[in-house]
């Protein structure tokens, strides 16, 4: 314990330049026990902070070891003066012999740190140390050169090149310095980079330097000085055959779009799928891009007619014209924008699998590092204690594409996960966290949170992490037929009219009935609106009654609904009237369903609490997510089998809403015949 306190006052001395307590310390060290080693720890440790001459006592004592490399990322003396821009540290570690060829733990050397951090005086040492290192690559394939572009350090990029640093890919996997210039949009830099004479070739998505100019549209400028050195702007690239133009119009880059229509560019050109720009401008909402392009249309039109192609010149109603056979490829053009991938694609459904979804909620702060100094990058590594499941890699901080992770498992009663925390680029273990399979199958409502401390090899917590998860398991009832029963993106069609506020013509149209549905005890779905029903100075949850019980009060409150009164209601093809009646109705869902004519569609609103809504509302305990879900679901199909058994042409179309996103998860994964819609309550206020 003596001896930590000594090795951290000594840091904390050398951050200071506390030159009479560095004296007596070193002093003190030199002769105690692996005196060499801690001295050199300290100083490796504070080769970035502490100032010139604190570091220079410890250099002259000749006990440090400027070849060691610190246990966390292997980067050495060299490695940490090139990210400080520590000329003087530099040229004791090369006089000394130190490699400035050796990478660290992200395949990085030296060189790469001073071009990242825009140290451009140490790059001529490090070069005339070892000339070879100019195209050295990390683990990224990144050169020094490639990573001052991307950092945008132009005296670098300067600097570098002057030493012939090679322009042109050699490999495959090799990064274009030009292409990422244009990328990043430095116009100096890629001035620069011109001046070598590179070749214009694609990278590895098959996109030109003009092409990434037009699509990331950082500097229209670019566009000029590649036409100059001789680029094609209509070249068509090797993924979807676009020119640059598509590329300005489908991100939005009016600059650049003017940039290529005041070149000449040919604004006719047509991609693959004979589509236009315009086209692509309209789909993804840009109105800048289309009035250009609707401008240029007309010129062009003007002056050579014959080469007018069909949707240039068009209105945006025109451009969008559905092609017949060919519906599905074009949307309406209406605001708001149609739900695509519901009506498109429904969605997958679990069978005989259960799915286990991990979440991090606050995606960017989900892995908490006690000392992040320490782990400047790393990657989360998520296994299954399954030999038949992959692990999953996820770089951090959490990124919102990564925030969900999901596993499809036989069984639930095995299910166990280990989260290895390891540089991002390097093998060796950070630190390591498990959740046994009680986690998971121990809770009463197949959802909850769970914090994790993750250790490292000597067991020591070095940080911790947080994540939501949900269990979802197959219907455990008999499943709606997909053949005979369509699903719900087949049975409805785009040209319906009469869509609610929810429900667009793109997924599900017509007229719909609104419902808020919840189980009582026992399990039987009722119709009512609030989670507490208030009677006679008692306040009762819905969950909390039985469906008697829920009966008897709505008799006395006089809300029961009889059959004459609904038929009258349905009668008057009054939907609105009807939605309030059915809220104060006390009836059961199957009543209501068995009552309402086919050609009466329903949204049912399911009213199913969070945990914090449990708590706060004290509504607890509820019925397990996947049992509720399994219980609507029953009641659902079974609805639709008496339906059919009626008449094959007999079909009432349902489409589920609610506030709580796990109700949501669940009731989409255990069916595809419905399409459950989460509607955050701050939209629906």
């Amino acid at each position: 314990m003596e001896q930590d306190e000594t090795d951290t006052d000594l840091s904390e001395a050398l951050n200071r330049g506390d030159m009479q307590t560095i004296r007596g310390l070193v002093n003190q060290m030199q002769t105690a026990t692996l005196g060499n080693e801690r001295l050199t720890k300290a100083f490796l440790s504070s080769v970035s902070q502490a100032p010139k001459d604190a570091l220079n006592v410890l250099l002259a004592t000749g006990c440090i070891d400027l070849h060691r490399q610190d246990e966390i990322n292997d980067r050495n003396c060299l490695h940490k003066a090139a990210m400080a821009g520590r000329k003087f540290i530099l040229r004791a570690g090369l006089a000394a012999g130190v490699d400035p060829a050796r990478a660290d733990a992200y395949g990085c050397i030296p060189l790469h740190y001073a071009c990242m951090n825009g140290h451009v005086d140490l790059l001529q040492d490090l070069v005339e140390a070892k000339p070879a290192t100019i195209d050295m690559q990390d683990l990224d394939n990144f050169t020094a050169l490639v990573h001052g572009i991307i950092h945008t350090q132009l005296q670098c990029v300067e600097k570098i090149l002057s030493y012939s640093a090679r322009v042109n890919p050699v490999r495959e996997s090799d990064h274009i310095p030009l292409n990422l210039a244009c990328q990043h949009g430095s116009a100096p830099i890629v001035a620069l980079i011109l001046e070598q004479k590179p070749l214009i070739i694609a990278d590895a998505e098959g996109l030109y330097p003009q092409h990434l100019v037009a699509k990331f549209g950082q500097d229209p400028r670019l566009l000029l000085m590649l036409r100059d050195y001789g680029a094609n702007l209509d070249q068509q690239d090797k993924l979807y055959q676009w020119t640059p133009l598509f590329h300005a119009a489908s991100e939005g880059r009016d600059d650049c779009l003017r940039t290529l229509l005041e070149t000449g560019v040919d604004a006719t050109v047509i991609d693959e799928k004979n589509l236009s720009a315009l086209y692509y401008a309209t789909w993804e909402g840009h109105l800048g891009c289309m009035e250009i392009l609707k401008s240029a249309a007309k010129t062009s039109k003007r002056s050579k007619p014959q080469a007018a192609k069909p949707l240039l010149g068009a209105t945006p109603a025109e451009a969008m014209r559905v092609v017949p056979g060919d519906i599905e490829m074009i949307p309406d053009l209406s605001l708001p924008p149609p739900i695509i991938p519901t009506r498109r694609y429904g969605h997958n459904f679990l069978e005989t699998k259960t799915t286990v979804v991990i979440s991090f909620g606050e995606a960017r702060s989900a892995v908490t590092l006690y000392d992040e100094s320490k782990y400047p990058a790393a990657r989360l590594t998520i296994a299954p204690r399954s030999t038949d499941m992959l692990p999953r890699n996820i770089l951090l901080p959490v990124q919102e594409e990564n925030k969900h992770i999901s596993f499809e498992i036989d069984s639930i009663e095995s299910f166990s996960v280990d989260f290895d925390l390891y540089p991002t680029y390097g093998k060796k273990v950070i630190a390591k966290g498990s959740v046994p399979a009680e986690v998971f199958r121990g809770t009463k409502s197949s959802s909850g949170h769970h914090y994790l401390s993750l250790l490292d090899p000597r067991l020591r917590s070095v940080g911790q992490m947080f994540f939501n998860f949900q269990v979802i398991k197959p219907f455990s009832g008999h499943p709606l037929d997909v053949t005979p029963f369509a699903t719900y993106w087949k049975a409805t069609s785009q040209f319906e009219s009469g869509p609610n506020a929810l429900v667009t013509g793109s997924s599900l149209s017509g007229d719909y009935i609104r419902m808020p549905v919840q189980l009582t005890r026992d399990g039987v779905a009722v119709i009512f609106p609030d989670w507490i029903l208030k009677h006679a100075g008692f306040e009762v949850p819905i969950l909390g009654l039985s469906y008697q019980q829920f009966q008897n009060l709505g008799a006395e409150l006089g809300g029961s609904m009889g059959s004459s009164e609904l038929a009258k209601l349905v009668a008057l093809k009054d939907l609105g009237a009807l939605s309030e009646r059915l809220r104060t109705s006390f009836a059961s869902l199957h009543d209501v369903l068995e009552a309402l004519p086919p050609s009466v569609h329903v949204e049912l609103h399911v009213l199913y609490p969070t945990m914090a809504e449990e708590e706060t509302l004290r509504l607890g305990p509820t019925l397990n997510i996947n049992e509720f879900v399994d219980s609507l679901l029953r009641v659902i199909f079974s609805h639709a089998r008496r339906l059919r058994e009626q008449s094959g042409d007999l079909m009432r179309s349902m489409v589920f809403t609610s506030y709580n996103k796990d109700l949501c998860i669940a009731m989409n994964w255990k069916q595809p015949n419905c399409k459950s819609f989460y509607v955050p309550l701050a939209c629906a206020l």
